[in-house]
């Protein structure tokens, strides 16, 4: 569980579906790579709270470098250039990360805006779907909306016309910590 190689794996399949995969090596990285990556694709950030993004004191240093950081409201994340938001396990075996997304901010903040930041603990990596399932039901109830994500929004039409981002961000970047 978390090993290198499961990492490496998973690090693999997530840029064949088209995600980009950060790796840092502790929390307080975070930022300094955040404002490299999203600077460029505007300033506005939803942002929501987790364990993560309080041990990188993010939403503090996102502010300091000039981003305009969200953390709730009616219209929450839906003016937000990107999304931030901390998923709870990644599966190697296909590049996927899940997430408990009861919470609607965590859903807002991961499908609305065009890029979404995910952050993962690189020990909440797993060989595969089953593994995930089985860790989910050891801690007792199951999630009210678990997300499982690879990659960034695609769809197709008849004709195979692929269009990246319609049902969801174009962009997807994954922050593998640890």
């Amino acid at each position: 569980m978390g090993s290198e190689k499961v990492i490496k794996v998973f690090c693999d399949k997530a840029k064949l579906m088209a995600a980009e995969v950060i790796r840092v090596k502790k929390p307080m990285n975070i930022g300094t790579k955040l404002v490299e990556v999203l600077r460029p694709r505007g300033l506005n950030l939803a942002l929501v709270d987790s364990p993560l993004v309080k041990e990188a004191n993010l939403e503090r240093y996102l502010i300091d470098a000039g981003f305009i950081v969200e953390k709730g409201g009616a219209e929450f994340a839906r003016q937000a250039d990107s999304g931030i938001v901390q998923f709870d396990y990644g599966i190697a075996e296909t590049g996927t990360i899940a997430m408990d997304a009861t919470d609607l901010k965590a859903r807002l903040a991961a499908m609305l805006p065009l890029t979404c930041v995910a952050l993962l603990p690189a020990i909440n990596v797993r060989p595969n779907l089953t593994e995930v399932i089985e860790t989910y039901l050891s801690q007792g109830s199951w999630p009210g909306y678990l997300t499982l994500v690879t990659g960034p929004s695609r769809t197709a039409d008849i004709e195979r016309s692929l269009t990246i981002g319609v049902h969801g961000p174009e962009r997807f970047i994954i922050v593998l910590v640890g």
